[in-house]
């Protein structure tokens, strides 16, 4: 070893000393020791003579040293006293036993890189195809390569290598091609491997690559001898190819487990198999039991054990455990064990292939009753029921599931006679049949403690009663509770984020109800369930409908149409009516009711087939809104009277208020007081009872457009002393207890920006101004809101040119035009319900039902205030709405009139002190990026803004653009002098003294 080092680096290094060399040369073998500690001292001090800034040593295949001492105690004398720019890299099998290892560990002067360092990861595999072999792979092809492979570096050169060669071969051909027993990497592992371990090792590899995780009990059980332990720890000091799994546990590199697998004979793996799952079997470890059965090709007894524990496997979710499993037994056994038959039915039926699982059920029921086995025809007829229950198809599932509690009650499995009556229960549930719904939960009750299932049951029944409130804070509990213990398995449209997401689409929830519908689509994309997709698609659109505009609209429209989609692909036509529901609506609302006419039979026509008196009478409700909302009288009528009957007869209270809230609104209109009284009484008696405040406080799933629609209502409720108290509570939530008057719509003004009046949603044209002056009123009202001005006060503040007589026929012209583009419905003479006009005084009604963004901004800004001492992320909140609102000056258009001048020059001020209280909020939370962007935006209305500047500064630096930083600092000397004449403060010099010596 000495010779070699000294040679290597003589050839290596110019001027290299030859003294050591002649030491060597001269030493006779035969007369005395080797003098390697003075020749390796000689060898380092020539080395630290060498004027190399760096010289590397690499040594490899270092193990093979192990054999004779000398050369480790050499190698471990040079490491020692090395000369520090001498550097030594080692590469070895096994990991090496020299004296002073561990000092140099403790010292920090050695660095390992094992096994796992080198194994190349994901995108250093996709790297080196890409860039090296010029190979680009998918990410799936990463993967896959990364699976099999576990980044050795060996083995993805070979696989390239066998691509390469043939362009034929794929991926997988060249992955299985690799662990075959004609493979280059074959060869290389018994030559470089097993050939260089002894012969009991290379038995004790070969024995137990059937294990797919190693520790002692289980090699022990395996061989039937009990060193295993001594030879694990060999196999892991030696790192011959095992991952430590924790815990004394091991397994083999995937590729080297299948090469030594490949070496068993037949019935030697066979008789392995067997034993190892009798060895996991006495561990109750059930999972590698079943795979070393399925080895060993014991299908019988995997049966037997799947018989037991295949239904259990079906409740927790772990549906492609069992599904893999079953695709490794022989039809012939399956066919035997009508459990199997009916756990396969499960399993199509969980993943929405509803005709493959009638199919299995009805084969369970054919075997069952051939060997006379009525637990199991029981199972496979509630299988069948439960396909028609899962697709809301209650009339088919009815005779399915009166057999089977007919066979049923004969048995002694009072948790199964249970679960049939909920089924029963549910079923009569669908038919709309509450009451014997109701007698068959109680049954249920009466066999057992109320469990998951019956809450499920519980949650629908409450929803289609109208009892809401209930519903919801059920499923807020179980999805808490889901969150902590989660739910495995797929439940069609029982799923508890797709029931919630309906409730609070009822309630008017807009941004839960759309987040629940994702995650209920997310969970039918998670269980490969197309049926709890469509679901969940159905709920997106319901909770797209909540915005009740044309964006609304059309996305409601394409998720529905998504789910009538899967729906035709399942062959569920049950499926499509929620979605035919909500596109009735999506015409009606918009005006197209042909359309929604066509939607409403396409829909009504699958409920009435299936039973389901519940969702038509949504039906009928949604296409009577649409024909309300386009004045169709007596179609809507018709259509909100067949509403109303079938609610009442579902005892859906909330159903039944919205029906009436639709009749209201139509007598309302046309002056029918009788009838409106008596349907107020109801809808308002019905509000109070279950809580439906939201109906009249928020846009809901089946309610107007503008729920302001409703306030009209609330004002003859409270004038008309019906339910009064009640009303006077919703119109103080509204904050409109002082409303006299109301048009059926908030008025909108944007006054910051460009000046838009907006009807409810509606914007008010240009052309329905009709006068310019009739939009100077408005605007002069508006820049005066807290005060009443005198007629002519406010000729003079518009026309002061005019002389009086001309100056009131104008104002009379333009007050009557803005009344008009207002109130367009107004009966003549009737007085206005945002103007207050007493006698020559006018003004905005202080209690009018106005949206001023003025007002608006002035509210976020007041909050932010408030906060930014004791709650700085919610001042930046209040903040950050303040300066969204403030689109531009106040009343751009009259930009050169007195009389809105002062309180634009307020405005201005007010938004320039809350954008900087923001950015010195931005800065401390060190959010840069738009602490910069608020300081753009102050420097726009105010260049001469020196706190901004000072903030921009301090953000640059601290962004590492120390550059930007000065220059922003010679702006700020630039305009100050120029507008103001004067230089900065010291504080800013200050600052940009520190930034220019960083």
């Amino acid at each position: 070893l000495l010779l070699h080092l000294y040679h290597g680096f003589a050839a290596a290094l110019p001027g290299f000393s030859t003294t050591p060399l002649t030491l060597l040369e001269a030493w006779d073998r035969g007369s005395a020791p080797l003098p390697w500690t003075t020749a390796v001292d000689m060898l380092v001090n020539t080395l630290a003579d060498c004027r190399q800034e760096a010289i590397f040593l690499v040594l490899d295949d270092v193990h093979l040293l192990e054999a004779s001492g000398d050369p480790l105690r050499i190698l471990d004398r040079l490491i020692g006293r090395a000369p520090a720019n001498l550097h030594i890299i080692l590469a070895t099998r096994y990991p090496l036993k020299l004296p002073t290892t561990l000092t140099w560990q403790v010292r920090g002067e050695l660095l390992e890189i094992n096994q796992a360092e080198m194994a190349f990861t994901p995108a250093e595999i996709q790297t080196l195809f890409q860039e090296q072999y010029r190979l680009p792979l998918t990410n799936e092809q990463v993967n896959q390569l990364a699976a099999k492979s576990e980044g050795w570096a060996i083995a993805l050169q070979l696989v390239w290598q066998r691509w390469q060669s043939d362009t034929h071969t794929t991926l997988n051909d060249a992955l299985e091609q690799l662990s075959g027993s004609s493979s280059d990497l074959f060869s290389f592992l018994v030559q470089e491997v097993l050939a260089q371990q002894a012969l009991d090792i290379q038995a004790f590899l070969r024995e137990t690559a059937v294990l797919r995780e190693m520790d002692t009990a289980a090699c022990n059980f395996l061989r039937q001898v009990q060193d295993s332990e001594q030879i694990l720890r060999y196999l892991q000091e030696n790192s011959l190819f095992v991952v430590s799994m924790g815990e004394g546990v091991l397994r083999y590199h995937h590729l080297l487990r299948e090469l030594l697998q490949n070496q068993l004979e037949p019935d030697t793996a066979q008789t392995l198999h067997r034993r190892a799952a009798a060895y996991y079997r006495q561990q109750g470890d059930e999972e590698k039991t079943i795979h070393h059965l399925l080895a060993a090709g014991d299908f019988e007894q995997t049966a037997v054990i799947l018989d037991e524990s295949g239904r259990r496997l079906v409740r927790s979710g772990r549906l492609n455990l069992l599904s893999g499993w079953m695709a490794g037994l022989p039809p012939e056994v399956l066919e035997t064990h009508p459990t199997l038959l009916v756990c396969l039915g499960d399993i199509a039926r969980l993943h929405s292939r509803f005709d493959e699982a009638l199919g299995w059920y009805q084969q369970a029921e054919t075997r069952a009753r051939t060997q006379g086995s009525l637990r199991e025809v029981g199972q496979a007829l509630r299988g069948q029921a439960r396909v028609y229950l899962d697709t809301v198809n209650p009339s088919q599932a009815e005779q399915l599931l009166q057999e089977a509690m007919r066979i049923s009650d004969g048995l002694e499995d009072r948790e199964s006679r249970a679960r049939l009556r909920e089924l029963l229960a549910e079923n009569m549930l669908n038919l709309g049949h509450l009451e014997e719904a109701e007698t068959y939960r109680q049954q249920a009750r009466a066999l057992r403690q109320e469990g998951p299932a019956e809450a499920e049951l519980s949650v629908r029944v409450l929803l289609r009663t109208g009892r809401l409130a209930e519903a919801r804070q059920l499923l807020e509990d179980r999805v808490h509770q889901e969150q902590q213990e989660p739910v495995l398995r797929p439940r069609a449209h029982r799923e508890t984020p797709l029931l919630l997401a309906l409730v609070l689409a009822f309630e008017g929830e807009r941004e839960q109800a759309h987040a629940f519908a994702m995650q209920g689509t997310q969970r039918g994309q998670m269980f490969q369930s197309p049926f709890i997709t469509a679901v969940g698609y159905m709920r997106q659109g319901h909770a797209w409908l909540l915005q009740k505009d044309e964006q609304g609209y059309e996305e409601a429209y394409r998720c529905f149409r998504q789910c009538i989609a899967l729906s035709d692909r399942l062959m569920v036509p049950r499926l499509k009516v929620e979605s035919f529901w909500g596109i009735c609506q999506v015409h009606g609302f918009r005006g197209h009711l042909a359309e929604a006419a066509q939607a409403a039979e396409q829909g009504i026509a699958i409920a009435r087939s299936a039973g389901d008196e519940w969702i038509e009478a949504f039906i009928h409700l949604s296409l009577g809104a649409g024909y309300v909302l386009a004045d169709e009288i007596p179609q809507a009528s018709g259509e909100l009277a067949q509403a109303l009957a079938a609610f009442r007869e579902c005892n859906d209270t909330h159903g039944e208020a919205l029906a009436l809230l639709w009749q209201c609104l139509i007598w309302q209109n046309q002056g029918e007081m009788d009838l409106l009284r008596s349907g107020l009484a109801a809808l308002l008696r019905l509000a109070r009872t279950y809580g439906y405040d939201y109906l009249f406080t928020r846009r809901t799933l089946v309610g107007p457009p503008d729920p302001r629609a409703l306030v009209p209502l609330l004002l003859t409720a409270r004038d008309e002393d019906v339910e009064a108290t009640y009303a006077r509570r919703l119109l103080a939530l509204l904050g409109l207890s002082a409303l006299k008057l109301h048009p059926g719509y908030q008025l909108r003004v944007q006054t910051l920006g460009q000046f838009m009046v907006w009807r409810g949603a509606e914007l008010v044209a240009p052309r329905e101004w009709q006068r310019k002056t009739a939009r100077q009123l408005l605007q002069l009202l508006l820049s005066r809101r807290r005060e009443v001005l005198d007629r002519d006060q406010i000729v003079d503040l518009l026309w002061p040119d005019l002389d009086p007589e001309n100056g009131r026929r104008n104002f009379k012209i333009a007050f009557n035009a803005l009344c008009q583009a207002l109130e367009p419905d107004r009966p003549p003479r009737a007085p206005s319900a945002f103007v207050l006009r007493d006698g020559t005084l006018y003004g905005l009604r202080p209690e009018a039902d106005i949206w001023l963004d003025v007002e608006a901004f002035e509210t976020a800004v007041d909050e932010g205030d408030c906060l930014q001492t004791d709650n700085a992320p919610q001042a930046m909140q209040a903040y950050r709405r303040a300066l969204a609102l403030h689109q531009g000056e106040f009343l751009a258009e009259a930009r050169y009139e007195e009389w809105c001048s002062e309180e634009r020059e307020r405005l201005i001020t007010l938004y320039l002190r809350a954008a900087d209280r923001l950015a010195q909020l931005l800065a401390e939370a060190a959010l840069w990026e738009e602490a910069l962007h608020v300081c753009q935006v102050i420097l726009t209305q105010d260049n001469c803004w020196e706190q901004a500047y000072r903030l921009m500064m301090q953000a640059y630096a601290e962004l590492g653009n120390r550059a930007q930083a000065l220059r922003t600092y010679h702006r700020c000397v630039d305009y100050l002098q120029k507008e103001l004449g004067v230089a900065p403060t010291a504080v800013t010099t200050d600052l940009y003294q520190q930034i220019l010596s960083a």
